[in-house]
């Protein structure tokens, strides 16, 4: 019987522990090694971690963090992904919900004084150093542990913007696991590219499907995801056999003609997730890689990451919607209206859960927990749960679950249900003519990268969902880095702004593709400026360095250009 996650680590090192399990840019680790630095980290936290006992791993994403993951669960506590890019006020506010006294990071990621002040941080280069490994005392730890204790907690923002900790359990990470496995008939053989970050409940898959089976798991390079030739490269390089990303950038690969020189050889099955496929770009990949298996895949972090999927077996014109399908396996999706059940078709209904792979709730949020995990309305001889996710959605003439929007943009006018969404929607397709849309355009411009009508309305349509602020630095900012580009977007005032590479010495690579894709994402109104590090002299001494200095750290000229602040 599995009733931990460890149990996928326990079994598979046996089968296959010379094998290679997780990679990033810098290291790769075996399911023996995997295993044996868990240990190790699980020893040095375990007088300090209990069963329950929050861990903040507060990592930039890699193998270590992985490591971290399972050191954690070793010692019957659960792990926290931080975003480490987040602002220090959201991260003491996840402190603050959780409580946490126990952060694990690397001696190489920048950590906050005030975060080590909070909390007590355990170095995971120490944890591995270890001689002993307290086998026993770990052994009798998972002993004592059931499926229901949680193995992580991954924070989302609620409408007011406080983080809310949704709290996952073994149980229903095993139980989604399995169905996941089995249904798309992963093996040892799969090769998994990682897209989301771990701090994201759809990583949850990649890292457990790789564990469960004996698969290879490889973490891509971010920078990629602003170069896409590098990326289907990378695809090819590593073997990729199944990609499980966010339309966002699948869509980047097909809108850049990137699948036009090189294919990704390997590749046999693609899945998206988290936001709508434009089902334009999907037909794109499709004609493009017609041997491919397909998938749509929908659920919120509050169900384990999926609850409905939907294997694309059919022809689909541009302008029709992709259903979200069924109900995956030992989980029920249905529609209700109120307290209702919506049953018939093109009937729109809020999409609500129920099984076991519904988090326990949210961390130390009893009101907000009880507001949207509530008692199931259509069972009333017993207590049982549902989640009601507040999205919307109605089955098509064939029977298959389509979304349809979020509850929050639903009014009714006379007695009419209208969908806020939709009305969006419509207003932002190719096709769609009228002042409203001309004057969007005019508004939203962008630069000549976009050469015909229909991008240049691709571009704001993609604009307005982004942020519904989308003019204001902050929220060109977040564009910026949602894209998967590494630079910051600054307010210089007077329509200025100006971009850096805070994280490159120098001009980055690929500089021409990376501002075409910038230029192409700000509005027309701004003026923009490209900031780039080359130090002066006098730089160096403001920051207390001397050459004596420089030569006896062994800088190399770029990390030496990166150990100096940039001037803001």
């Amino acid at each position: 019987m599995i009733k931990n996650v460890i149990d996928y680590l326990e079994i598979t090192e046996k089968k296959f522990g010379g094998k290679k399990a997780y990679c990033d840019e810098n290291r790769e680790i075996t399911f023996s090694e995997l295993k044996d630095s868990a240990l190790k980290i699980a020893s040095g936290l375990l007088d300090a971690v209990s069963i329950g006992t929050p861990v903040l791993v507060y990592m930039n994403k890699s193998v270590e963090v992985i490591e971290a993951f399972l050191g954690v669960a070793y010692t019957g506590g659960f792990y926290v992904p931080i975003d480490m890019q987040m602002p220090y006020e959201r991260v003491k506010l996840i402190i603050d919900t959780l409580g946490a006294k126990h952060l694990l990071a690397r001696r190489e990621d920048p950590l906050p004084e005030a975060v080590k002040e909070c909390c007590t941080v355990y170095y995971i280069e120490e944890l591995k150093a270890a001689d002993t490994v307290r086998t026993q005392e770990i052994q009798a730890r998972q002993h004592r542990s059931i499926d229901t204790d949680p193995v992580y907690a991954i924070f989302t923002s609620g409408s007011t913007g406080v983080p809310k900790g949704v709290l996952v359990s073994h149980r229903s990470v095993i139980n989604f696991t399995e169905w996941w496995c089995e249904t798309f008939e992963f093996d040892e053989n799969e090769v998994f590219a990682n897209q989301t970050p771990f701090y994201f409940d759809a990583s949850v898959k990649d890292i457990y499907a790789t564990l469960r089976c004996g698969a290879t798991m490889h973490i891509v390079p971010r920078k990629f995801f602003s170069l896409p030739k590098k990326l289907v490269h990378f695809l090819n390089e590593k073997r990729i056999t199944c990609i499980d990303w966010v339309p966002s950038a699948l869509c980047m690969i097909v809108n850049f003609r990137a699948l036009d020189k090189e294919k990704p050889e390997s590749l046999k099955k693609v899945m998206f997730l988290g936001e709508v496929m434009p089902t334009k770009q999907f037909n794109m990949w499709r004609r493009a890689l017609p041997e491919v298996k397909y998938a749509n895949l929908y659920g919120p972090t509050e169900a384990t990451g999926d609850c409905t999927y939907y294997k694309i077996e059919r022809e689909f014109e541009d302008t029709e919607p992709i259903p979200i399908g069924f109900a995956c396996s030992n989980t029920e999706v249905m529609l209700l209206d109120g307290d209702t059940l919506v049953t018939e078709r093109d009937t729109v209904g809020e999409i609500c859960v129920r099984g076991c792979s519904l988090a326990h709730g949210y961390f130390n949020n009893p009101e907000k927990t009880n507001e949207a995990f509530v008692r199931n309305p259509l069972q009333k001889n017993y207590y049982e749960r549902i989640y009601r996710t507040g999205d919307l959605g109605k089955y098509n003439d064939r029977g298959e679950l389509v979304f349809s929007g979020r509850k929050d943009f639903q009014i009714k006018y006379m007695g009419h249900r209208i969908e806020l969404e939709e009305i969006e929607r419509e207003a932002l397709t190719a096709t769609a003519e009228g002042e409203g849309l001309a004057r969007r355009e005019a508004l939203f411009a962008r630069r000549p990268a976009a050469v015909t009508a229909e991008e240049r309305r691709a571009a704001i349509a993609a604009l307005l969902q982004i942020d519904g602020d989308s003019l204001t630095p902050a929220a060109i900012d977040r564009t910026i880095r949602g894209c998967g580009i590494r630079a910051r977007a600054l307010e210089m005032g007077g329509g200025q702004l100006r971009v850096i590479f805070p994280e490159v010495a120098g001009e980055p690579e690929d500089f021409d593709q990376i501002r075409k894709i910038i230029l192409d994402i700000l509005p027309c109104h701004l003026e923009v400026e490209f900031y780039f590090r080359y130090l002066t002299w006098a730089e160096c001494e403001a920051a207390g360095y001397t050459w004596g200095q420089v030569e006896a750290a062994e800088y190399t000229w770029e990390s030496f250009q990166l150990a100096v602040p940039p001037e803001r």
